[in-house]
C-alpha cells in the first residue's frame, strides 16, 4: 500500500501529521519545495490513492497552496506561470474537479478569496 505522508516526510522533508492536526495538507509544505511536490506528484501518481479525499486529492492541495504561498511570497511570475500549467494538467488529468471547486471559491467575492482563486476560476469555467 502507498503511504503518501511517509513518502512525502522521505523525500521531500514534509513534516509527518502531528496527533491533533487538521489540514495538514494546507500546512505541512513549504512553497520553495512545490516544484518538488509537483515531480513526486508525477513520479508516483499510478500508485496514489485516487478515491475521494485520497492522495492525489491531499498533495494537489499541498501543490496548489504552495502555488498561492508563492503569489503572495515571491515575484517570479514566469517560474509561477510554469508550475501552474503544470498543476493545471494534473487536475485536468486526474479529474481533480472538488479540488477545482474549493479553490474557485464559488459564490465569493475575491477580496475574501486565495491568490490563486482566479487562475481557479478560469479553470472552472473551462469545464463548465
Amino acid at each position: 500500500m502507498f503511504d503518501l505522508v511517509t513518502r512525502l516526510n522521505e523525500e521531500c522533508g514534509v513534516r509527518l501529521p502531528e496527533k491533533d492536526d487538521q489540514d495538514w495538507e494546507f500546512c505541512a509544505g513549504d512553497y520553495t519545495r512545490t516544484e518538488d511536490y509537483i515531480e513526486f506528484y508525477k513520479k508516483y501518481s499510478d500508485e496514489m490513492d485516487s478515491n475521494r479525499w485520497g492522495d492525489k486529492e491531499l498533495l494537489s492541495n499541498m501543490i496548489i497552496q504552495g502555488l498561492d504561498d508563492m503569489l503572495s511570497n515571491t515575484h517570479d511570475n514566469d517560474h509561477i506561470d510554469k508550475l501552474w500549467l503544470e498543476t493545471r494538467k494534473i487536475l485536468l488529468e486526474d479529474e481533480l474537479y472538488n479540488v477545482i471547486v474549493y479553490w474557485s471559491c464559488v459564490g465569493q467575492p475575491a477580496e475574501y478569496c486565495f491568490l490563486i482563486t482566479p487562475r481557479m476560476r478560469e479553470l472552472l469555467r473551462e469545464l463548465i
